[in-house]
């Protein structure tokens, strides 16, 4: 056998990921929000690219007011312009921001004229209409009730560690460490603020916020105090037993469970509620005279623009080969950014319109109504491949009459029917067993074998195992759980 080197000339083709293609993959990928920071960056780099005029809005407004610029973009909002669209869950914050400079202004104001903290209070009773957050209306207590600067310094750094339900869960030894004092000042303070609005607040766990709040409204007895200490017996609904423990009837004990719900077991759910981030929507569909029409959301879409001006200036000016090279270079990817940025765009409304096509039945009709859909389904339809399909459906949300949601979820696996009938998409099955249940007869819950045999009945061809899963899968309590909640919501009524 003879061994040797040899030359030879092969030729094959292969596909080399250029940094233009890298770079417009990442831009499909991108929510509007992304991509609005991103090119926010580019513009940085590159002197040829021209800032648009709500950027430039942005900039100046930061400058002198950095709370005004949310409020000055809700006026360029395009979703607030169209009456048709259903608008219940969105906020004007113009309002609120607004009435936190008043706020502060007045108070700033009633300080001065008092030249005390007397005024504190008469501020508090004046800004009752503006809803302050859980932190303000505590540091306002401590200001009030803390007179030593070290044990006020303490306690408004013991906020930061409450649990959003308004528990205080931390480890007293780590906050003391974290904070810098001994543990014994951290203990004292916790019993401190545990005095504090609204009632139940700085409670280290469930039993001890119900107990404050009983103890508040001269509730609190031994009876009560038992019932504490087996709560986590009520959900199984062992009501004999309970009453059995607590030492008193059947009827007493149903009076007292009435009595614990109206207490509230997360003293600091009243305030989270307005904190609450609503994700702004990529894509907008609604109807129309003529159809459906597809938009990209105007108010968090950037525009690429070319400072076309200043690449004339550019070319009349005698640059040695260098800054030639740089001037070429920039302006060439300014170009192919924009050009780069309007493909993107075309390619989601492009996606978007097929889904919109294929799914009907559900902009029509709502969830039940969902089809089953697979990425396949939309490459093969509009001639891109699937991975293009995945990148624009993953990240991206949409508006419809439904809500907003994930553009990802309206490709689900497909539920056979039966007989004759055809598929079924499961988020539509999962939608269908979520309104039997939310129809059924309180204290007749159905079962997984019930709610298959409904299912069946109506085409779709799904066994009890795969019934539980769903359920599961929508945190829906089993059958018996459903039933005892009735039963005990039905005995608490009374």
């Amino acid at each position: 056998m003879k061994l040797g080197q040899q030359l030879k000339i092969k030729q094959n083709q292969s596909l080399i990921m250029t940094p233009q293609l890298q770079q417009a993959i990442k831009l499909l990928q991108l929510t509007n929000i992304e991509l609005a920071e991103f090119i926010d960056k580019a513009q940085l780099e590159n002197p040829f690219l021209k800032e648009n005029s709500q950027s430039i809005i942005k900039k100046f407004v930061e400058e002198q007011n950095p709370s005004t610029y949310e409020n000055m973009t809700n006026l360029f909002d395009p979703l607030k312009k169209e009456s048709k669209l259903d608008l219940e869950n969105t906020f004007d914050s113009h309002i609120s921001e607004n009435s936190k400079i008043e706020n502060k202004k007045l108070y700033e104001k009633d300080i001065i004229r008092s030249g005390t903290d007397k005024s504190a209070g008469e501020v508090i009773e004046k800004t009752l209409q503006h809803k302050l957050s859980l932190r303000e209306h505590i540091i306002n207590q401590i200001n009030l009730n803390f007179k030593n600067k070290k044990n006020k310094s303490v306690a408004i750094g013991m906020i930061d560690y409450l649990h959003p339900s308004g528990w205080f869960v931390s480890c007293e030894y780590e906050v003391a460490k974290d904070l810098n004092v001994d543990v014994s000042v951290v203990k004292k303070t916790l019993l401190e603020l545990k005095n504090l609005e609204p009632v139940g607040i700085f409670s280290q766990n469930l039993v001890e916020c119900l107990r404050t709040q009983l103890i508040e409204n001269e509730k609190y007895n031994q009876q009560f105090e038992l019932l504490l200490e087996n709560l986590n017996i009520l959900p199984l609904g062992k009501f004999r037993q309970v009453s059995k423990i607590c030492k008193v009837s059947e009827e007493k004990l149903f009076q007292m469970i009435k009595v614990l719900k109206t207490l509230n077991p997360k003293p600091a759910e009243q305030f989270n509620q307005e904190n609450i981030n609503i994700d702004q929507p990529d894509i907008i569909v609604k109807r129309s005279s003529k159809g459906w029409r597809i938009d990209l959301n105007g108010s968090t879409l950037p525009s690429v623009n070319l400072d076309e001006q200043y690449i004339e200036e550019i070319d009349n000016y005698n640059l040695d080969e260098k800054g030639n090279n740089f001037a070429l270079e920039k302006i060439g990817e300014a170009r192919w950014l924009k050009k780069a940025v309007e493909q993107r765009n075309k390619t989601i409304l492009k996606v978007t319109s097929e889904i919109v096509k294929k799914q009907l039945g559900f902009f029509r009709h709502g969830l039940s109504h969902m089809k089953p859909m697979i990425l396949k389904d939309i490459s093969d339809a509009i001639g891109m491949h699937e991975s293009t399909v995945s990148r624009v459906t993953n990240s991206k949300i949409i508006l419809t009459e439904w809500g907003v949601m994930p553009l990802k979820n309206f490709f689900s696996a497909s539920i056979s029917g039966s007989e004759n009938s055809q598929f079924h998409a499961a988020s539509a099955v999962r939608e269908t067993i979520k309104t039997l249940i939310s129809s059924e007869i309180a204290g007749k819950p159905l079962s997984d074998d019930k709610l298959a045999g409904i299912l069946n009945k109506e085409g779709m061809d799904v066994a009890r195992r795969t019934v539980a899963k769903y359920r599961d899968m929508l945190n829906i309590p089993s059958s018996s759980q459903r039933r005892r909640q009735a039963r005990l919501i039905k005995f608490a009524s009374n």
